[in-house]
């Protein structure tokens, strides 16, 4: 028998070859766009087993050539998805990120925003093939005689995209099946010798795409569902010792805010350096620098959300609980009563309401807000869309103005209450009719993001405001404590590339990620003295301090936070939108991977890696302690009454 050994492996047929060639192509383009610093040939090589094995089974399959234009569609749109999935986390998206494709309608104007005509060149193929498939007709009509004979010629150049084949031969078939086999070894090989695994962006670069994906995927489909360890394992003298905490004796203003209101507003998209920022000699938070006089003022405070964003940081602040690596809360964890600060209050004669104006099933909110304990929602269906700025619900003044009487009515029933209010304007891209801007911009900022989002952010603060001078016409503002705190990084990473010259001139130094992290916390107790707090502090951190002030005790509750007014070191980890093992402590942010770290004040670097890998260890056993802690209260029934998740709607 005739047997002619192919002269590359890889190569299986013309119909193989092309859609290899199309792939690696794209392959280039998207590490062009992720990794501008590394798109070199030699790097796009590391992808070529990955590409082997998916079309070589592909090409086993029947019809084949459909089937493989369709998961060349697919990965095309999934390559454009990650390029904006980047532009605005900075971060790639994994396989859990296609659980959320139903926000995409709520999230049009912000992809719209990110969108750019460059990224269609991951369709280059199929608009050759309209080409390929319309060119003849065309320069029959247009083109003489002479120019149509060369039209053909070029035409057989384009012919191969039309991939018409048959059935594969027995022998093609085992070329096929050892081909994929030997790719898939050498796949594996790649993955098992790369160290940095916990770095999503880094694996990508350095072992590729849709290596760094298929890692991903394996590593959550192998976790394992075991029961979790006991619950003795989980006191809350084990997780001091690893954060290296002592509890205080006889903590500073405990029971200071007893039998207060609680008011919390959930800032979107507002990061620190806003507070005393100005522009024009024009303060873009007039309302939220007076209030920091009138407040204990925490100005290193961190966001610790996961994939879940705004739903993480409501999650973290009401159970003192870290989010998940990959995932959200919101999608994955909603089959459990947390023990919450709603739960807490509950036993102390609260009631527990929340406000966010847009639709409540919005990432989940219906099956999220019962888990945490809340009595009741108002969302979309009371605000009725009422004055609507943007895609995402009635504006902020609507948001207060609404949630203003309800308070009242709380108030004059003496009923003690904790209110949650999610603001939502200041939204990405942050575009406010004319009419709502109140702050005159600079040339320099005229129209760009950056204005854009300094605009917006200066209608929230005034919207804020007048929500304050509200509350100071009632009994409430001296009967509540006010709390202030932002949920997230406003400045996306395309931004920061693209204005990291006017972020500069701003902040007097280079925007990074220490600033993406930083955000605003304050918390304003009638009789407190108004005092700026430099105690390292994160979301994680912000039911033991407000338990600390209502006088209630947390001797049966779990935190992974402290009490920041009553502590003088911390240790806070990051998830998803950095590698496991990033954390911020004694004045220090590290990048999990690196050799370096920054001090949170002047940004000067440090290296003392043996400090770091301590760290990066004593972080990453604390976060997998908090991801145990959730894998118990899920198996443990003690927690686990379903039937006490009953929350009324508005």
């Amino acid at each position: 028998m005739h047997m002619r050994f192919p002269l590359f492996l890889i190569l299986f047929r013309e119909r193989v070859k092309l859609f290899t060639l199309i792939m690696m192509f794209k392959l280039y383009f998207l590490r062009s766009f992720l990794f501008p610093e590394t798109a070199d040939l030699q790097i796009i090589v590391l992808e070529l087993a990955s590409v082997v094995i998916i079309f070589g089974l592909l090409e086993l399959t029947k019809p084949r050539t459909i089937l493989l234009w369709i998961v060349n569609f697919l990965l095309s749109t999934y390559f454009m998805a990650s390029v904006i999935y980047d532009s605005y986390f900075g971060q790639i998206p994994n396989f859990q990120a296609l659980l959320q494709l139903g926000l995409i309608k709520d999230l049009g104007s912000s992809i719209f925003e990110l969108f750019s005509l460059a990224y269609l060149i991951f369709y280059f193929d199929f608009f050759l093939i309209v080409i390929q498939r319309n060119f003849l007709k065309v320069s029959k009509i247009l083109l003489p005689l002479s120019y149509y004979r060369k039209a053909l010629k070029l035409n057989m150049l384009l012919q191969p995209l039309a991939c018409q084949r048959k059935s594969a031969s027995v022998y093609h078939q085992k070329t096929i099946f050892i081909t994929t086999s030997l790719a898939f070894v050498l796949t594996l090989l790649n993955i098992w010798l790369y160290p940095a695994k916990d770095n999503r962006m880094a694996m990508t670069r350095d072992v590729g795409f849709f290596n760094a994906q298929g890692y991903e995927l394996y590593n959550y489909l192998g976790k394992s569902n075991a029961a979790s360890s006991p619950s003795s394992q989980f006191s809350q003298a084990a997780i001091n010792q690893l954060k290296q905490v002592k509890p205080v004796p006889w903590p500073k203003y405990f029971g200071a805010a007893s039998d207060k209101n609680v008011i919390l507003v959930q800032l979107e998209s507002t990061q620190n350096f806003l507070v005393g920022l100005a522009v024009n000699n024009q303060e873009i938070t007039p309302n939220l620098n007076q209030l920091v006089k009138e407040s204990m003022y925490f100005p290193h405070f961190y966001s610790q959300i996961g994939q879940g964003n705004t739903s993480d940081a409501e999650f973290i602040t009401n159970t003192s609980i870290y989010p998940l690596q990959t995932g959200s809360i919101a999608n994955d964890y909603v089959d459990i009563d947390y023990p919450s600060l709603p739960r807490l209050l509950k036993k102390q004669a609260y009631t527990s309401v929340t406000f966010h104006p847009n639709v409540v099933t919005f990432w989940n909110r219906d099956k999220l807000y019962p888990c945490l304990g809340f009595d009741k929602y108002y969302d979309k269906e009371y605000y009725q869309d009422q004055d609507m700025l943007g895609l995402w619900g009635s504006s902020d003044e609507i948001l207060y103005k609404k949630a203003l009487p309800i308070l009242i009515d709380h108030q004059k029933k003496n009923q003690k209450f904790y209110a949650s209010l999610i603001a939502l304007t200041n939204h990405h891209p942050y575009f406010l009719p004319e009419s709502r801007k109140r702050v005159i911009l600079p040339p320099q900022l005229e129209g760009t993001s950056i204005g854009n989002y300094l605009t917006s952010t200066n209608y929230q603060d005034y919207a804020l405001g007048k929500f304050i001078e509200d509350l100071k016409s009632t009994d409430l503002w001296n009967n509540s404590i006010f709390i202030v705190l932002g949920d997230h990084f406003g400045i996306t990473k395309a931004m920061e590339r693209e204005y990291q010259d006017i972020l500069t001139l701003l902040l007097g130094r280079e925007h990074d990620a220490i600033d993406s992290l930083n955000v605003p916390f304050l918390i304003r107790v009638p009789g407190l003295k108004p005092q700026v707090i430099d105690t390292l502090g994160g979301q994680i951190d912000f039911l033991p301090t407000l338990a600390n002030l209502l006088g209630i005790p947390l001797e049966k509750q779990i935190t992974f936070g402290q009490d920041i007014l009553n502590s003088e070191q911390n240790l806070l980890g990051f998830r998803f939108h950095h590698p496991d093992g990033t954390f911020i402590t004694s004045n220090v942010f590290h990048l999990a991977g690196s050799n370096m770290g920054q001090n949170l004040d002047n940004r000067n670097s440090s290296k003392n890696q043996e400090f770091f890998l301590k760290e990066e260890q004593r972080i990453k056993s604390l976060l997998q302690l908090s991801d145990s802690y959730l894998q118990f209260l899920r198996q443990n029934k003690k927690y686990l009454n379903m039937n006490s998740n009953i929350i009324e709607k508005n």
